[in-house]
């Protein structure tokens, strides 16, 4: 019996039905619900929604059961990998929807440590609590003191907490802060642990999404052999760099020192980028818009989610000359890269799965703008707007182009953000505008096990409940297409 046969079972008794009285109320067969309910087999979607109206099931509930459902389906290890992605899409909608101003100031905390910070070389903390408060003080202090603020980690992905005390300095601090880390993954983990680089994403993407963090996440793996309590460096476990002192911190976090030693932080430095030399990149930002949307070096895109579906089949120079800023200084320029791009895309590029926000392609469809800085583009002419939307739907319709319309009520996902599945990373490309102006960033995931979980939850999106059903998406740009005056 699984986990969901289970479910299932309490779920009957809960109610206070018979199975003959779910197969009346549901219009469901009675085998399929024993074997469901013995776990000998698993549900369609249309019997799950049946039963679930059947039981009476609360929205909570419902989402548990198809939970417990995916699970059954698919392992846990691959529904811990879908729902953190899931959970990570929202979270960057919502980080890049709501803006915070850059107001906030870093006050120096009273606290007992305070006393400490003397002019000794080397200070012991021996308590968990004392640990922690020592590293959130010395941030503050950095961030507080220091020109121009760096923290370099060399810490377990695990320690969630000092990220999470990053992020909530940071946002809407006034202060740049450069930020580099350097995480140990277990190569190989066993079928039944959740994939550690996929559960450390949350924090360090949230940190990549702050505009006033300049950040660096590097990665390298240990043997399966190795303990988990063994060094990561042959100086100490793990160890925390500001500009002016080092935090060595024990395997479990209870134990620290801190050194204000000249010498003592300039071996922690270099053994801090002796270990990057060593490791891989796990994330790296960009803000140069021409760097990453040139993108010349693309090769085998599988997917692309993004606000708009994917124009970049359908444009030319004749589209791009009639639509691009002649009076920009670079135009040419940027004429002869664009026609590089999107010829790229069409090349090497043919079969991508393309998942699109309809909600951004109305707001397109009424103005005309797209992603770009105002100055090197005019608003796409109706004429045009029309005949790329006639495109999209004309391959849709007779299945040349694989076209996916996200379901606003099953995912919340803005036009801020755009995803790409290419052959070895995930790209996301951000873009919103504050006080009227753009804000472009990038940033890259490189790691192998990352990328395999994002290839699977983009591939399992278009079979699933997060899309339309294809009819459901032809009228939508039926009636797209009605709004456009020309």
């Amino acid at each position: 019996m699984t986990l969901f046969s289970k479910r299932i079972e309490e779920l009957i008794i809960e109610s206070g039905e018979t199975v003959a009285s779910l197969v009346a109320i549901g219009g469901i067969n009675r085998t399929t619900l024993q074997r469901i309910k013995s776990g000998e087999r698993l549900p369609t979607p249309e019997f799950f929604c049946n039963l679930s109206r059947a039981l009476r099931l609360s929205p909570i509930e419902q989402d548990e059961l198809a939970q417990l459902l995916e699970i059954a389906r698919v392992g846990e290890t691959v529904s811990y990998s879908r729902r953190q992605i899931f959970d990570l899409i929202e979270m960057i909608s919502e980080l890049t929807e709501y803006k915070i101003p850059f107001s906030k100031e870093i006050d120096l905390k009273v606290s007992p440590l305070d006393n400490k910070q003397s002019a000794e070389p080397l200070e012991v903390y021996s308590d968990p609590m004392a640990v922690l408060n020592l590293i959130e003080n010395s941030i503050d202090q950095e961030l507080f003191s220091a020109t121009q603020p760096e923290l370099k980690l060399c810490i377990p992905h695990t320690e969630s907490k000092v990220y999470d005390y990053i992020f909530q300095q940071m946002m809407g601090n006034k202060k740049k802060l450069n930020l580099a880390d350097v995480l140990g993954f277990r190569q190989q983990s066993a079928t039944d642990e959740p994939g550690q680089a996929v559960a450390a994403l949350r924090h360090l993407i949230a940190l990549s999404l702050l505009e006033n963090i300049n950040y660096r996440s590097c990665y390298y793996y240990f043997s399966p052999e190795t303990s988990v309590s063994m060094p990561v460096t042959a100086l100490f476990p793990y160890f925390i760099l500001t500009s002016d002192r080092v935090i060595t911190i024990s395997t479990d976090f209870s134990q620290a020192v801190l050194y204000q030693d000249a010498a003592i932080f300039d071996l922690y430095r270099t053994e801090f980028d002796r270990l990057v030399a060593r490791s891989q990149t796990f994330i790296e930002e960009s803000t140069d818009l021409f760097e990453v949307y040139t993108m010349e070096q693309i090769r085998q895109l599988k997917h692309v989610v993004e606000p708009l579906p994917c124009f970049a089949y359908y444009i030319d120079r004749e589209l791009l000359e009639a639509n691009m800023n002649k009076d920009f200084p670079y135009y040419q320029t940027l004429l002869e890269m664009a026609v590089n791009h999107y010829g790229n895309i069409q090349r090497e590029n043919p079969n991508i799965i393309n998942v699109f926000s309809l909600k951004n392609l109305e707001q397109f469809m009424k103005d005309g703008r797209l992603n770009f800085p105002d100055e090197v583009y005019d608003a796409v002419k109706p004429a045009d707007r029309l005949y790329l939307l006639g495109l999209v739907r004309d391959d849709l319709a007779n299945n040349r182009r694989s076209y996916y319309a996200i379901d606003e009520e099953q995912i919340f996902m803005n036009g801020s953000t755009e995803f790409s599945n290419e052959q070895n990373l995930i790209r996301v490309i951000l873009h919103y505008r504050k006080n009227n102006q753009l804000v472009f960033k990038a940033f890259e995931i490189y790691e192998p096990s990352v990328v395999t979980a994002f290839d699977d939850f983009f591939t399992n999106m278009t079979n699933s409940r997060y899309v339309l059903p294809k009819e459901q998406t032809l009228a939508e740009l039926d009636r797209l297409m009605q709004i456009c005056d020309v």
